[in-house]
């Protein structure tokens, strides 16, 4: 019995939510825009030494760059490229002096479009 009065509650939370006016120009004015840039390797997170391996895919025309950043966003290693058939491939070289926090920043020409990559830099 008890199974039955949380699923009927549930039930009617689920239909009451997801019928308020808030809640519908919620869903259709935001929601995750997709970039048409997509780095498959590094996966964020990872650990990565010099030269940094960046692989991917865009639908940008024109110049990308790649760039390894340091915690504070300050710029340890930088390399341009362009997609060639839609992928992309190039090793970004950095210098750190210790395990470090860092990210992989990918834009287009003029950052209109751009991916960031949370990584650990390590020496």
């Amino acid at each position: 019995m008890a199974r039955l009065v949380l699923a009927a509650v549930l039930v009617l939370c689920v239909t009451a939510c997801s019928s308020s006016k808030h809640s519908a120009t919620t869903a259709t004015t935001t929601g995750p825009v997709k970039s048409p840039i997509v780095v498959k390797t590094p996966v964020p997170d990872s650990q990565w030494r010099s030269p940094l391996t960046v692989k991917g895919t865009s639908s940008v025309s024109g110049k990308l760059t790649a760039e390894v950043l340091d915690a504070s966003g300050k710029q340890l290693g930088s390399v341009d490229t362009t997609a060639s058939n839609g992928l992309f491939s190039v090793k970004v070289p950095f210098t750190v002096e210790k395990l470090a926090p860092g990210a992989l920043l990918v834009h287009d020409e003029g950052s209109e479009h751009s991916v960031q990559i949370p990584l650990v830099l390590t020496p």
